[in-house]
């Protein structure tokens, strides 16, 4: 830090070279406070010579500043780069965002086409329900069923299936929910069922 009688009013006052009148006075009364003849800094740090010196420095800043045309004039003998600060680059222009991508459109449900003549099998219906984007889960609150049903249709788990005239009703109810005829995928579905294991049933 330089010498105070080589500072600058600014420096020795501790502001901007763009002070307003009400900041000069607040820096000078903070000045005389900490430097001004009697004060603690004065008494311990610096001889009576150099303490009157610095108190009448800050009292010429104060009545330099303080006067419009006075500090005019004492700016123009200023360096420039001591009464305008360099001026800061402004500041750069924030990226634009990344434009997101459109959402993909939504997967309709793909038309599902058994194989003509088919035998209605379990295999068959979960093919049907997979192409209509439905889970068991879905499918079982879209038709009041139990997911174990379902489970059981689609891995053809007849020794657990309830009899004939029960499991028609599920199949078909079922088959309508996945748009396809409930009367005849029943009544091949039940057929398969007939002609495979029922665990006693």
């Amino acid at each position: 830090m330089r010498k105070f009688l080589d500072q600058s009013f600014y420096e020795l006052l501790e502001i901007a070279p763009s002070a307003t009148p009400e900041e000069i006075e607040r820096a000078y009364e903070r000045a005389r406070r900490l430097y001004g003849v009697g004060s603690l800094a004065a008494y311990t740090l610096l001889s009576r010579e150099v303490a009157n010196s610095l108190a009448r420095r800050i009292d010429e800043a104060r009545q330099v500043l303080i006067d419009p045309p006075t500090r005019a004039a004492y700016d123009a003998r200023l360096p420039t780069d001591e009464v305008r600060p360099p001026a800061r680059p402004p500041p750069e222009p924030a990226p634009a965002p990344a434009a997101s991508p459109p959402p993909p459109p939504a997967e309709l449900p793909r038309p599902f086409v058994p194989p003509e003549g088919a035998e209605w099998t379990g295999d068959l219906l979960r093919q049907a329900r997979e192409a209509r984007g439905l889970t068991i889960v879905q499918l079982a609150e879209r038709t009041k069923l139990s997911r174990a049903h379902i489970e059981q249709v689609e891995g053809e788990r007849f020794d657990v299936l309830p009899v004939a005239v029960y499991l028609r009703g599920i199949v078909m109810c079922i088959a309508r929910e996945l748009r396809l005829d409930g009367q005849k995928v029943a009544r091949s579905f039940v057929e398969r069922a007939g002609s495979g294991p029922r665990g006693g049933r």
